[in-house]
């Protein structure tokens, strides 16, 4: 039984959804041909902005897959031969657009495979709902206080690579402090601040922190902990993300790090989850 609400959000389909807007107002006060490449400059602008700085932050090499995508969909708006009105006679295609076009179908069949393994989709809500399924509703209140969750006999470069590869595989964002580093969950269609934002304050949110000493320490945001169905017993909660991730690091440390993402995928949720 699923332990969070269900998130019907459609912060995932804003650019999709700017985008065919955008197509159709240059349609309406231009032509065709100027819509086609005026849209083709906007995926270029995504490819940048989304696919190649989600890879920067990251470090997901299939980001770098979702960028070439839309590198090749832009070439493809810009240099389509198109009429200037629904009713004028389809052009010929010249050689060289066939060429950005096979590119363009090889990049799209990755990146299906890629979304249905979902080597693109942020893992948090899977984190949320893996620490709460032995969890039960409880007397203990909410509290903004960190909690002590278990200590780790690892060094501070195994800790580091440890975190690194978390992101890597999108179960969230990292931050290095001076003694420790954060993981922060970040639920799919969530992940706008993270990326974007200067200012994001990552204290605020849930926090997984392993410090260089082998302590470890949980903090569950008051947002999160509302994303929940019912008032899970809160000490608890906090126990069980820790222990989820201290299975992590284990699993990362033995050697055996597919154990991860079979923690991560037997939650089943769907894709756009």
């Amino acid at each position: 039984m699923r332990k969070l609400k269900s998130d019907r959000g459609i912060q995932g389909l804003i650019p999709a959804i700017v985008s065919i807007v955008f197509f159709f107002l240059i349609f309406i006060f231009f032509d065709l041909r100027v819509a086609f490449t005026a849209l083709g400059i906007l995926i270029l602008f995504y490819s940048l902005a989304f696919g190649f700085w989600s890879f920067y932050k990251t470090g997901n090499y299939y980001m770098l897959v979702s960028a070439f995508y839309l590198l090749s969909l832009g070439g493809v708006m810009l240099f389509i031969k198109v009429p200037e009105t629904l009713n004028s006679p389809a052009p010929e295609f010249p050689e060289e657009f066939k060429v950005i076009l096979v590119f363009f179908y090889l990049m799209l069949f990755w990146l299906i495979y890629g979304f249905i393994t979902k080597k693109f989709n942020y893992r948090g809500r899977e984190v949320l709902e893996l620490a709460a399924w032995d969890v039960e509703e409880g007397p203990e209140s909410y509290t903004e206080r960190p909690r002590p969750a278990g200590v780790v006999d690892y060094s501070k470069y195994d800790i580091i690579d440890f975190t690194n590869y978390l992101k890597r595989i999108m179960i969230g964002m990292t931050y290095q402090e001076e003694n420790r580093v954060l993981i922060v969950p970040i639920k799919y269609g969530h992940e706008w601040g993270a990326l974007y934002n200067p200012n994001f304050n990552y204290l605020e949110r849930t926090w997984i922190a392993f410090d260089f000493d082998g302590q470890v320490s949980v903090h569950i945001s008051r947002k999160d902990y509302l994303d929940y169905k019912e008032d899970l017993a809160f000490d608890h909660l906090c126990e069980s993300m820790g222990k989820l991730f201290i299975t992590f690091a284990d699993f990362y440390m033995r050697g055996d790090k597919v154990r991860i993402l079979d923690r991560l995928n037997s939650v089943k949720l769907g894709l756009f989850s």
